[in-house]
């Protein structure tokens, strides 16, 4: 008696996989197969009505309480689930619970972690909007070749921008300054301080900002962390620390607006001045070198900081994830160095420097020169040069 017992509940599992890989392999071939022409009404009414016979046997073996049965329920029941929702079926309270409680099908069903940048700037998760910037001006140009980014912050000494940008549209032709786009992006939360850089902007350099040349943009408060709460690294001073922070994360909230407008983007600073026809040897050199098959990230056109760091827009995605990543960890070029190395070098570091080199292209002109004395950082004087800046270009005297 107790053999037929056994046997009887072998057959009664036998069943319930025999019938649920029949309903399976139906459903499957009506859903995903399109390469037959089959009557897809007559397909669909028989599909169900064997589901539905199926459910009900399913629930009739389920009062047994036989163990073994729940326990083949529950091992199918996810699949199973996703079968009959698809059908519009539905199948009895008791019998739902155990399809539903399968951990190991769960666990891979479960949603992974997406990795982003509020991953790292938290105070962003409740509102999202906060990373979109203030558009101060905007001619609505993209698709061009060269975006410039200029961060610009309010100085204590003396401000370099109008010098800035007056240079570098001086130093345009007509033709270069169709294919670009400077994008200004004032990083300060201060509105009336923004409007007043934007209307100094305009007031000087009319045809510029008119023809769509220049973009001039601002964060909203929320994007920036609460600065007086960082980690103290590398033995800064809090000010210090939070100076360089605020660049890293200004440097990556540029490169995110400029990113889908062009092919190429370059960094520059808001104090230099730069070489004319700068625009067409940089072009020239970039797309040389993809005709060459160089595998490059940056092509190197200043000597110092970030200044004249030309990257294709379609690596800025990885230069703006590392900046978020360790903006309170580095400054922003020793986060750009890093960068490169890991991509470039293995774990041992053999033949690192060449590696490093051959991504991190040093180019043969230099086309920017750092006129700025008075650093951003207040107290700070900063004298570097470029050595190899022609000193014949005349710096643009402010007259007014």
């Amino acid at each position: 008696m107790r053999w037929k017992f056994q046997q009887l509940r072998s057959s009664f599992s036998l069943f319930i996989i025999i019938t649920f890989v029949s309903c399976f392999v139906t459903v499957f071939i009506y859903i995903s197969d399109t390469r037959y022409l089959y009557d897809h009404s007559s397909v669909t009414t028989c599909t169900m009505l064997d589901m539905e016979i199926f459910v009900e046997q399913l629930s009739k073996l389920n009062k047994l309480n036989d163990n073994n049965i729940k326990e083949r329920i529950k091992h199918f029941g996810p699949v199973l689930d996703a079968i009959v929702k698809s059908l519009n079926i539905s199948i009895p309270k008791e019998l739902k619970s155990l399809m539903v409680t399968n951990k190991s099908v769960e666990i891979v069903r479960s949603p992974m972690t997406h990795l982003d940048g509020f991953t790292f700037l938290p105070q962003l998760w409740a509102h999202e909007d906060n990373l979109r910037p203030f558009i101060l001006h905007s001619g609505g140009r993209k698709t061009v070749s060269m975006v410039y980014g200029i961060p610009t912050v309010r100085r204590q000494k003396k401000n370099y921008l109008i010098q800035t940008m007056v240079n570098i549209v001086n130093n345009m032709n007509q033709n270069e300054m169709e294919d670009s786009l400077i994008v200004v992006m004032i990083g300060e939360i201060d509105r009336e301080y923004t409007q007043r850089v934007t209307t100094e902007i305009k007031n000087r350099l009319p045809e510029a900002v008119n023809s769509g040349l220049v973009d001039i943009i601002a964060p909203t408060p929320e994007y920036y962390p609460d600065f007086s709460k960082l980690r103290l690294t590398l033995g800064d001073s809090r000010d210090r620390v939070s100076w360089r922070s605020k660049q890293n994360l200004d440097y990556a909230f540029l490169m995110m607006y400029c990113q889908p407008k062009g092919s190429f983007y370059v960094q520059i600073e808001d104090d230099i001045i730069t070489k004319p026809q700068f625009h067409t040897i940089m072009k020239n050199t970039a797309l040389q070198s993809i005709a060459n098959g160089q595998e490059w990230f940056i092509l190197d056109f200043g000597e110092l900081g970030f200044i004249g760091k030309m990257f294709r827009c379609s690596d800025l995605s990885w230069l703006i994830q590392y900046l978020i990543m360790f903006y309170n960890d580095q400054p922003v070029d020793w986060l750009l160095d890093g960068i490169v190395e890991t991509k470039a070098c293995g774990y041992y570091k053999m033949n690192c420097r060449r590696l490093k080199d051959n991504l991190w292209v040093k180019c043969n002109q230099t086309l920017f020169q750092h006129i700025g004395i008075w650093s951003s950082l207040p107290g700070k004087i900063q004298r570097a040069k470029a050595r190899h800046f022609n000193s014949r270009i005349l710096l643009y005297k402010n007259n007014h």
